[in-house]
């Protein structure tokens, strides 16, 4: 229950996005989860990231990253910034959380589904605006690395002067586009 209306999330655990995403209709949203104590599931995450963007399966659908076990602090190898980071190269939205000891856990069920909820909401508006063109959601990014890049250097820059910018704050917020 959220906001007063009911819904109900199912899960599907996909270990090869590129032979079974072929198989089964389009899920509403798609949330991509590493350890942030294992280097090699982060890189894997970026990996399943752009294959989905480069299939376009991320245009309309949310897109969450989740970066799990922060609570094995002295393991820790992936960064808050290099998760935030990704996820901000993607358009998707970032969160951090253990299941292990429940933290921000719940923050996670209720961003997924208003994530959804927002766009299917953005994508009701576009369809209605839409007059036959192929506007789309607008700022849809051609080169990965060239943002990637600006990321990286936005990066250094709030690690430099301690001011984190809006692009950042605004990915690890679930509650908006």
């Amino acid at each position: 229950m959220l906001n007063g209306e009911e819904s109900e999330l199912k899960f599907l655990n996909i270990a090869n996005p590129k032979t079974e995403l072929e198989k089964m209709p389009l899920p509403d949203a798609f949330v991509v989860m590493y350890s942030v104590i294992d280097k090699a599931s982060f890189q894997r995450a970026e990996e399943y990231l752009a294959r989905l963007h480069d299939q376009d399966l991320l245009r309309g659908r949310p897109a969450i990253l989740v970066g799990n076990k922060v609570d094995l602090v002295r393991s820790r190898v992936v960064s808050p910034q290099d998760g935030k980071c990704l996820a901000c190269t993607y358009r998707a939205k970032f969160i951090e959380v253990s299941v292990g000891i429940n933290h921000n856990v719940d923050e996670l069920l209720v961003g997924i589904l208003n994530q959804i909820r927002l766009k299917v909401v953005q994508g009701n508006q576009e369809h209605r605006n839409s007059s036959g063109g192929s506007e789309g959601s607008g700022h849809w990014y051609k080169s990965r690395g060239v943002v990637r890049a600006s990321m990286k250097a936005r990066q250094m820059l709030t690690w430099l002067f301690g001011k984190e910018d809006s692009k950042f704050k605004n990915c690890e917020n679930l509650h908006v586009l």
